[in-house]
């Protein structure tokens, strides 16, 4: 037990010697492995005097400006210690004797654009998400039951009156990682009592909060029903499609469409420019479509489709027009859910929007819109913000010789700021390799299926009944009744076929992104990574 302070510091080492160093303000130091056993092999390496010195090579110290430094994920096959050391404030700053060290840990903080420092929290066991620290907060410990209470008086019994009375605030907990003791052997080797611990990078917790999902703001619901459903100086044309019957085929029938080159008087140059006209309207009108089903749930909704049955379109020989939100709702039906056998008249044109009917359809499309994201949207991830700056602070509880709880020390100054790499980014080591099988007449029949799918039974019976063609021209039948069956495939084989498709597909989208010399490389297997494999087998 110990009654004078304690200093916690980032543990360097020199590239030279091995030696170790203080770090730059005591900051704490990363060491990057990539090992299978990463703590065993960062042990081994510090209890000599050449592993210290690979060390020193791995070493990121969180020093360098933050447009810099880029932390990797256990995604990349990459991971990250903190190691520090414990050394008594007294002349000579002796090393701590490690049986004084009660608990030890490591936070990782956000550090918003503010600038100000965001904790992790949580309470009662359930993520809370990233909350902001005030100045007074930083150093505070992490686990409410060791804080002091908010108003001491020295007995229990008053501090928890004076809570009940005053109030308290709220018990969070802040997100720790361990920090352990090196082995004796370890701390003797080098002469310091060292802690280490890793870094988290990556994490499946969300925030569990009730606050309000995320909802659109009024410039963005009018966007969304723009051009048809607010108030504008002129309505949107239907030029070209007016009273026209369409079905899931639209496209096919405008191309086909003989009255385009009437209202151009016969002119083939003008009635392709009404043509394409046409088509750039209809798409628009489809795009609408998509977002009053998909972002608005309007045809499913039953505020928002009695919202668009106030505004009703014009048919020609009908004198009250048909209620927008049934007709759009028939129109989804084929140009969003593609229906066979079903048709939509457009309306003769499309109606002025009042300024009521456009409040009440925003209104009501933004109370839908918030269900539906409440429904979609993700919910709040520990690393979700792929452009968030982080920065990490450690801490030791010593023990104390009156009697009191362990005294809490912090780390001299936290690392400087660094991202965390989404996982899409390249990391160190190289790719993992896929071996495909070779396949040939004479090994097919050693690929036997080693993994079985349950088909329900339409979809067994649809796809015995259709040709690939029948899909590709749109003929293909719905499966019917029958039983359900178990088929049997071989995983490899699956991958394989993946495989071919993925580099046809790559060919088709490499005349849009010009991508295939950058993320499709292929060379020859040298003979010396061949040698000792079976035969037509290459790694």
């Amino acid at each position: 037990m110990v009654a004078h302070p304690v200093s916690l510091r980032g543990l360097g080492f020199d590239g030279r010697t091995g030696d170790p160093l203080p770090a730059e303000g005591g900051r704490p130091v990363l060491v990057e492995r990539t090992d299978d056993d990463f703590v065993v092999a960062l042990l081994a390496e510090l209890a000599t005097a050449e592993g210290r010195k690979a060390i020193a090579k791995a070493t990121r110290s969180a020093g360098e400006p933050v447009t810099s430094l880029s932390l990797l994920q256990p995604v990349h096959r990459s991971f990250y210690l903190a190691v520090f050391e414990v050394v008594c404030e007294v002349f000579g700053e002796p090393r701590l004797d490690p049986k004084q060290i009660d608990s030890a840990g490591l936070v990782l903080r956000r550090v918003n654009k503010s600038g100000a420092r965001e904790g992790w929290m949580r309470k009662n066991g359930q993520a809370v998400g990233w909350v902001e620290l005030g100045p007074e907060e930083l150093d505070r410990d992490p686990d409410p039951a060791r804080r002091k209470s908010p108003h001491a008086a020295g007995n229990a019994e008053i501090e928890a009156r004076l809570a009940s009375t005053l109030g308290a605030p709220d018990p969070l907990e802040e997100a720790t990682t361990l920090l352990f003791v090196a082995p004796p052997n370890v701390c003797a080797a080098v002469g310091k009592t060292i802690l280490y611990g890793l870094v988290p990078l990556a994490s499946s917790e969300f925030a569990r909060t009730n606050l309000a999902p995320p909802k659109y703001d009024e410039g963005e619901i009018r966007d969304m029903l723009s051009p048809y459903f607010v108030v504008s100086p002129s309505a949107p044309s239907l030029r070209g499609l007016a009273g026209k019957t369409f079905t899931r085929k639209w496209r096919e029938e405008l191309a086909e469409d003989k009255t385009f080159l009437a209202e151009a008087g016969g002119d083939k140059a003008l009635a392709e420019t009404l043509r394409n006209t046409a088509v750039a309207t209809l798409e628009r009108f489809v795009i609408m479509l998509r977002g009053l089903s998909a972002v608005f749930d309007a045809f499913e909704n039953p505020s928002m489709k009695k919202a668009l049955d106030g505004v009703l379109l014009p048919y020609k020989g009908e004198a009250k027009g048909r209620p927008a939100g049934k007709t759009l709702a028939d129109a989804a039906e084929v140009f969003v859910h593609d229906k066979r056998n079903q048709s939509f008249v457009m309306p003769a044109s499309w109606p002025a929007i009042t300024q009521a009917q456009a409040a009440t359809i925003a209104a009501a499309a933004s109370l839908a819109s918030q269900k539906r994201v409440a429904a979609i949207a993700p919910r709040r991830g520990r690393f979700d913000d792929i452009d968030a700056t982080y920065e990490i602070q450690a801490f030791v509880r010593v023990k104390r010789d009156d009697g009191c709880p362990p005294k809490l020390s912090f780390c001299a100054a936290p690392s400087r700021g660094f991202r965390v790499a989404p996982w899409y980014e390249n990391g160190n080591l190289p790719p993992i390799q896929v071996a495909l099988p070779p396949i040939d007449k004479d090994n097919i029949k050693k690929f036997l299926p080693n993994v079985a799918f349950r088909v329900p039974k339409n979809i067994f019976d649809m796809l015995a009944k259709n040709k690939p063609e029948d899909f590709l021209d749109g003929k293909a039948k719905e499966g019917g009744g029958g039983i359900d069956w178990i088929c049997g495939f071989n995983i490899p084989i699956i991958t394989l076929c993946a495989f071919l498709v993925l580099n046809i597909f790559i060919g088709l989208f490499n005349i849009v992104f010009f991508w295939i010399a950058f993320i499709k490389i292929c060379i020859p297997v040298p003979k010396s990574l061949t040698q000792g494999l079976p035969k037509g087998m290459t790694s």
